[in-house]
């Protein structure tokens, strides 16, 4: 794969496939949305499991414009993206020193297509960047594409607005861009005329591009090896869908989602789960199969605890997801069997994420709950930042970094808590 290195996480027949340049981006990093699994899991021992916005704060750095994508991480840098304006066509992609939190570099580009968004849940700045740790790709939601060497230097940019439509809806574009190999993948459905493209990620040009019948969604894609080869799953309108990623052409399909899908699929032991909201299902279905495998695939489905907006998790075996009004619930991954419901308190628009035993679900005004892993309801702790946050949090050498409305916080873990040098995770 030209030097990339794709690492597997292997789920029987199923492997999600991670693309990262072995060079320099490591073990530990957080490089994409939901981080080196695209799940939302990672297995850090040293995570914390106790702060405030006073204590154990490693630094805090302020913000020059909104945006609800998560920072990601590659060796001693976080790079997040941003917008400001009086249309939020002002666009920033910003690099910063994970041990300190000082500015490496600020690049400033002018959206080409501003579209319509949520007053205070989101800006031009909603699809969280993707990083092999040698270069940097960001994708707004106005439609604008940029290529950054980590150093900060543009290697080349983009406008689908420009070259197909500006993006028809509310929010603007929202689905993040994934690495599969050599090809950078965008999920764009909106009102106009949806499609998914390929383009190679060193030059910039397409490699493929895939019309879709989707009318609006702002889901990112999950990329799986099945049988060998990468699959594309992406939820839209009333279905999930799995495509070839090497050709974009369309496998399968499952009915069973609602208009909107906001979500990201998940994948555990030989199961995809995918989620749309509000009110809609969670579907469990077997990867592979060919056609519609809506009879054929789909092992299990539960409208309880269905979000609108926060993505689920699967770990050890169960499967949690919380809704939009902070009701959190566990299920057996396999069969579908509830194995607890509970409230956590407050809205929710962040999806939760993992470390090893240790689940975070972090509410809009601020507050996390970390709950232990397991069969057994048990909260941990309960943090406060007292800032709002809708954005996703990350992962990273035992620290969480956790962006809220204004400032990006880096939360030390368990290494400095117990008298560790601040760093030494690193």
């Amino acid at each position: 794969m030209n030097g990339v290195a794709a690492l597997r996480r292997i789920f029987g027949g199923v492997a999600v496939w991670l693309f990262m340049a072995a060079a320099s981006a490591t073990a530990g990093d957080w490089t994409g949305w939901r981080g080196p699994r695209g799940d939302g899991t990672c297995d850090e021992p040293d995570a914390p499991e106790r702060w405030s916005a006073t204590e154990q704060v490693r630094w805090k750095a302020d913000l020059p414009g909104k945006g609800v994508s998560s920072p990601i991480i590659a060796g001693d840098r976080v790079f997040l993206t941003a917008s400001d304006g009086p249309r939020h066509d002002q666009l920033h992609v910003l690099c910063l020193d994970a041990r300190d939190g000082h500015l490496l570099w600020h690049r400033r580009f002018w959206g080409t297509a501003p579209t319509l968004r949520h007053e205070q849940k989101s800006s031009m700045a909603t699809p969280t960047p993707v990083t092999d740790g040698n270069r940097v790709w960001a994708l707004f939601g106005s439609g604008d594409v940029f290529c950054l060497e980590t150093s900060g230097d543009l290697v080349w940019c983009r406008s689908l607005a420009q070259e197909y439509e500006p993006f028809q809806n509310r929010f603007g574009a929202g689905s993040s861009p994934v690495l599969v190999g050599d090809l950078l993948i965008l999920q764009c459905d909106h009102w106009g005329q949806s499609y998914m493209l390929a383009i190679d990620r060193a030059t910039g040009k397409n490699a493929w591009k895939t019309d879709r019948s989707e009318h609006i969604a702002w889901s990112s894609p999950l990329v799986l090896e099945v049988d060998g080869a990468p699959q594309l799953v992406m939820s839209a309108t009333f279905q999930v869908k799995g495509y070839d990623a090497r050709t974009g052409r369309q496998i399968w399909a499952a009915g069973g989602l609602t208009r909107e899908c906001i979500p990201t699929p998940v994948a555990a032991d030989g199961l995809i789960f995918a989620v749309s909201g509000p009110k809609g299902e969670t579907l469990a279905l077997r990867a592979g199969g060919r056609g519609d495998i809506t009879e054929s695939h789909v092992v299990w489905r539960s409208t309880r605890a269905a979000p609108f907006v926060p993505s689920p998790l699967v770990v050890g075996g169960l499967y949690y997801v919380v809704d939009d009004r902070g009701i959190a619930c566990c299920f057996d991954a396999q069969s579908g069997e509830r194995v607890w419901q509970n409230r956590l308190g407050g809205a929710f628009t962040a999806s939760p994420v993992a470390a090893g035993r240790l689940l975070y679900f972090m509410d809009e005004e601020g507050t996390t709950t970390v709950l232990e892993a397991g069969r057994a309801f048990r909260v941990l702790s309960k943090n406060r930042l007292d800032e709002p946050v809708f954005a996703s949090p990350a992962i990273a050498r035992g620290d969480l970094f956790i962006r809220t409305d204004q400032h990006l916080f880096c939360i030390a873990g368990a290494a400095a808590s117990a008298g560790g040098t601040p760093g030494a995770n690193r």
